[in-house]
């Protein structure tokens, strides 16, 4: 699977403590090893979709993967396929605000 990472995602990652970047790490890692049917069954991931929101730059719906207990990774996919990291929220419960 091909990963895009928007820029707000790297931000967030820059600016997460190192035990969060660490995880990102292995997220990514993982994650290119995947294709899409293991992206959705893969349950340390918890790959949800996120019920009416939608990326405003592609119209595509939401999603949300687990990097650690309390972090989550907003993204949406693109044909392709492509997984698209859009935002990271150490607070997993904020990322499902509107």
């Amino acid at each position: 699977m091909k990963i895009e990472i928007r820029p707000a995602f790297d931000e967030s990652v820059m600016a997460a403590e190192l035990p969060v970047r660490k995880a990102v790490a292995e997220i990514l890692k993982l994650l290119q090893s995947f294709e899409l049917p293991e992206l959705r069954k893969y349950p340390g991931l918890n790959f949800e979709k996120l019920h009416g929101m939608i990326e405003p730059t592609t119209g595509q719906q939401l999603y949300s993967l687990r990097v650690t207990g309390s972090t989550c990774a907003v993204a949406c996919l693109l044909t392709g396929p492509t997984l698209v990291l859009v935002s990271l929220h150490e607070q997993h419960d904020k990322a499902y605000r509107k």
